[in-house]
């Protein structure tokens, strides 16, 4: 049994491995014990392996769980819903696959099980900010898919400009299997856009019929800008035939949400959605766009970080938002819900959002939704009040389909309930706490949530030792006894 990391705040609210485990949204102890796993490749001295999504294997029910390994590989580690290790996958349970990656910032499965990477690279020999996006394809069991390339790999240049940063942050696939990516293409020294790719299910190549290969959406609120500013997708979502991306667009007060509506069969801006701002009020943009500012008091800096489909077929919005109260500014998590039109979806939370800060410097990476219509949101968070970078701990929180917190979600710290479940993995003695959360994955309404802990800092030439982290929370309180896996 891991020990408990004692966490002095009242809005922190974390449940050791050893207490009871019966509420949904505490750390399940049928897996591993107690409900934390790690895994740690260190192929080189850079020890950076940072996990980003859990994929649960059709055939056999295991979790592969999929991310970034330091010497610029794809990993891929096997466990069984145990939490044991399944060293049938692989060698001792893990590969790790060549790409040419620097990140890993999406990870999804297409509709014939074929596990699909997404980051972005450099060229070799390119200047240390040329990136381009990169997407990569494996089947369960970890081969690369060599219709794709021999690794599994395609490159994907854009270059607007010679030598522009282009990166990914996003990616789905549709039911032809299909790949769509959002992310950021580079204009100019001061002007980034979003940027939209579409490609063949067949070997990831891009469609000509979709904007000529590429799409590129501008926002350009900065008036004091005029040569453009920057625009940055975080999130993509397909419905039908519609394609949701979401991020952030820069204006002269900070940066606000900013959601686009085109087509997925052309990539086309979809003009019913908030065509003017009566039907999108406050909008900076119209016809396709809409942005959506908070004014909490703090720096205005505003971001959407990931996109869902909601009980009712409306669209979830989450990010993050400064505030400011008796001149503490921390960041908050934020929800909130769209039509099809881009006008707000009836009441929700408070009113038409629902935010919370649980402590300063919080991070959000993703949100999905449970079969019953309840919201899970998740990220990193500060261990302590004031605190920042390297002192952080993962967090999931609950709300309910119409966006309230559900505070018989988790356990509370010092005994109660909770909407808010903290999740912390050991570090070596006299070690900061410091996690990278990832993105989560419903299994039978279990609850898992990819991302890496530091073991060890400092290490010979700053390295910074980090490891795979695997939590799961339950969430299927009907079954009590573990026979299920």
């Amino acid at each position: 049994m891991k020990p408990c990391h004692q966490l002095f705040a009242a809005a922190l609210l974390f449940v050791c491995a050893g207490a009871s485990l019966a509420r949904e949204g505490d750390l399940d102890a049928r897996f591993s014990s107690d409900g934390l796993q790690i895994v740690a490749y260190d192929l080189t001295t850079a020890k950076g392996d940072v996990a980003h999504r859990v994929v649960v294997d059709p055939r056999n029910g295991r979790y592969i769980v999929v991310g970034y390994v330091d010497s610029g590989a794809v990993g891929m580690a096997a466990f069984k819903p145990d939490g044991a290790a399944d060293t049938s996958f692989g060698v001792s349970g893990k590969i790790a696959r060549g790409a040419p990656l620097l990140a890993i910032t999406g990870v999804t499965v297409d509709t014939v099980n074929r596990i699909v990477v997404a980051g972005y690279g450099r060229k070799p020999g390119a200047a240390s900010l040329d990136f381009d996006p990169v997407v990569c394809r494996y089947n369960m069991s970890g081969f690369p898919d060599t219709n794709v390339s021999a690794d599994g790999c395609r490159v994907l240049p854009v270059d607007v400009i010679a030598g522009g940063t282009d990166t990914i942050s996003a990616v789905t696939t549709d039911g032809a299997g299909q790949i769509y990516l959002a992310g950021q293409a580079q204009l100019s020294a001061t002007d980034y856009d979003f940027l939209v790719l579409k490609l063949s299910g067949a070997d990831a190549t891009p469609l000509s019929t979709f904007s000529s290969g590429r799409r590129l959406i501008e926002f350009d609120l900065d008036a004091s800008n005029p040569g453009g500013d920057v625009d940055g997708a975080q999130a993509i979502l397909l419905q039908g035939t519609s394609l949701y991306v979401a991020g952030y667009a820069a204006d002269e007060a900070g940066t606000d949400f900013a959601i686009a509506k085109i087509s997925a069969l052309n990539g086309d801006d979809d003009l019913a959605f908030c065509p003017n701002n009566t039907v999108c009020s406050g909008t900076q943009r119209t016809q396709g766009k809409r942005t959506i500012g908070y004014n909490l008091g703090g720096g205005n800096d505003d971001r959407a970080r990931a996109l869902a489909t909601a009980a009712d077929g409306t669209v979830l919005i989450a990010g993050e938002v400064q505030r400011t109260v008796s001149g503490t500014t921390s960041n908050n998590y934020l929800v909130t819900r769209i039509g099809s039109t881009g006008a707000y979806a009836g009441t929700f939370g408070s009113g038409t959002s629902i935010y919370n800060a649980i402590l300063s410097d919080l991070q959000l990476t993703d949100m999905t939704v449970r079969g019953d219509g309840r919201i899970l949101i998740a990220g990193t968070t500060a261990s302590t009040p004031a605190a920042e970078n390297p002192n952080r701990v993962q967090w999931v929180a609950q709300l309910s389909s119409g966006g309230l917190p559900d505070s018989n979600f988790a356990g509370a710290l010092g005994g109660g309930t909770s909407s808010i479940s903290l999740i912390v993995f050991d570090s070596a003695s006299g070690q900061p706490l410091n996690h990278e959360a990832g993105r989560l994955t419903l299994d039978r309404g279990r609850i898992l949530l990819a991302g890496a802990r530091l073991w060890a800092q400092n290490l010979p030439g700053g390295v910074k030792d980090f490891d795979y982290s695997v939590a799961r929370l339950t969430g299927d309180s009907i079954f009590t006894d573990g026979m299920e896996f």
